[in-house]
């Protein structure tokens, strides 16, 4: 083997031994590249799950004040009608005793 064809065999094992190792240290980056977006993907779900949640509590605490909104219209509407009752009542006091103090006086 002539020295040549020696520095062109050793060229070309260093060369395929260069690939290798690029193709093992791509290999390797791509895999942390992959685990990368496996955890942000991950905290991206979690992220999700909380902002659901929330909207459901939200949903929730918006359903109890409807309902207790409701109650409390029904509640003055009751009030409304015996206040409504009373002042009717009172005016008819009013109107009696103003009958009276006007009658004995005559």
């Amino acid at each position: 083997m002539t020295f040549e064809q020696l520095v062109a065999l050793g060229s070309l094992v260093l060369a395929v031994v260069t690939i290798g190792l690029t193709m093992r240290r791509d290999s390797a980056t791509e895999e942390e590249r992959h685990a990368a977006r496996a955890a942000e993907q991950q905290v991206m779900t979690d992220k999700l799950d909380s902002i659901s949640d929330m909207s459901r509590e939200t949903r929730d605490t918006v359903r109890e004040m409807s309902r207790q909104l409701s109650e409390h219209s029904r509640e003055l509407a009751r009030i409304e009608t015996r206040i409504e009752d009373h002042d009717r009542r009172l005016a008819a006091i009013e109107q009696r005793c103003d009958t009276r103090l006007v009658a004995g006086t005559d």
